[in-house]
């Protein structure tokens, strides 16, 4: 599996996909890829205030720009009128669905259970935006920039808890009919691949056909249909989608019903999710520590309701103190040793990332 394409999913979202289609309805399969765009903007953006354009999220989603730009249905065929911020109205396909994540969360349909450090915490739901601000001039007919904010579940997720997927093999999978039920079924098997990956030698499992054709939206009634259309998705998957899968089908506990036999080819490195993990772990929670001790510095009017993102963005606050911070980070999880000057630079420029990259 490629390494410079893995990117991360919040187990909280990966384990309930049919709660988001409970909560979201047909926007659904834009939320989920928003999700799975953002989550891979995190690994360069750790702080969960970020910006990005429509074409930016299709080449990463694999999404039609030009659909994206339409006009919802609800609200070309009058049965609705568009929410507006501002003056703005949020009629789009995309817009929509972005303030729909603004708006709503996901609901749990029962409690998802959080295991931390001390203690066990009971999710019943998952919100996904905090704030959401659109930057362009209409009447020079700009590209539209989104200025968004995470939910602070979000970003825990991407730090805590969370399954590696590869994001290439995600936009691939999601091109033309069917995509929506394809990048599902991707998700799945990369979550059982993940712990099987991290928890065991082992890279062989056996599931029963109908658990997994209910993660791939195969509703057929006869067994052998099912295993037709699974056998479809799971090719595309393995040929278009270079996902390294090999499957094949077998009896279930001796009857006649077909279980599913897969292999996972290879999985992603072990030493290198962890060094990662170490260094967001460390980085994030390292400048949390600063700004206690450091305090809040002037309003930045785009984030004025979290100081904590105020602070971070503002590059003329303690600087030295967030270079220390993010010296310690590279050279824990890395071994690196950046000097104060590359440091500080960084910080300044806001790319704590780069050497990582």
């Amino acid at each position: 599996m490629d390494q410079h394409i893995l990117s991360r999913i919040d187990r909280a979202v990966a384990d309930n996909l049919k709660d988001i289609e409970r909560s979201f309805g047909e926007q659904a399969g834009l939320v989920q890829d928003f999700i799975m765009f953002i989550s891979r903007q995190l690994k360069t953006d750790l702080f969960g205030y970020t910006r990005f354009t429509v074409q930016q999220f299709c080449e990463h989603t694999g999404r039609n720009r030009q659909d994206l730009a339409l006009v919802h249905p609800d609200f070309s065929s009058g049965r609705k009128q568009p929410p507006e911020i501002q003056g703005y109205a949020f009629q789009t396909v995309l817009d929509y669905a972005l303030y729909a994540m603004m708006e709503r969360n996901i609901i749990f349909s029962r409690s998802y259970e959080v295991k931390g450090h001390n203690s066990v915490v009971h999710m019943t739901h998952f919100p996904i935006l905090k704030d959401l601000k659109l930057n362009f001039n209409r009447k020079d007919k700009q590209q539209k920039i989104y200025d968004i904010r995470l939910s602070d579940e979000l970003i825990s997720g991407f730090l805590s808890r969370y399954y590696i997927i590869d994001s290439e093999s995600y936009k691939l999978v999601g091109k033309g009919r069917g995509g929506d039920s394809r990048k599902k079924l991707l998700i799945y098997l990369s979550k059982i691949s993940h712990v099987l990956h991290s928890t065991s030698t082992a890279t062989e499992t056996t599931i029963p056909l109908d658990r997994i054709c209910r993660f791939a939206d195969i509703n057929d009634i006869k067994p052998s249909h099912k295993k037709q259309n699974l056998q479809r998705m799971l090719t595309h998957l393995k040929c278009i989608g270079r996902f390294p899968i090999h499957f094949e089908f077998v009896s279930y506990r001796g009857s006649s019903e077909y279980a599913l036999r897969l292999a996972f080819l290879s999985g992603p490195d072990r030493m290198k999710v962890q060094k990662e993990h170490t260094f967001y772990y460390r980085l994030l929670n390292g400048m949390r520590d600063v700004f206690n001790l450091c305090g809040t510095g002037p309003a930045t009017p785009s984030i004025e309701e979290d100081p904590f993102q105020n602070w971070l963005i503002n590059r003329g606050l303690n600087t030295a103190e967030k270079a220390r911070v993010l010296q310690q980070a590279y050279y824990i999880a890395f071994s690196i040793n950046l000097p104060d000057s590359v440091a500080t630079d960084l910080v300044l420029s806001g790319d704590f990332l780069k050497p990582l990259i």
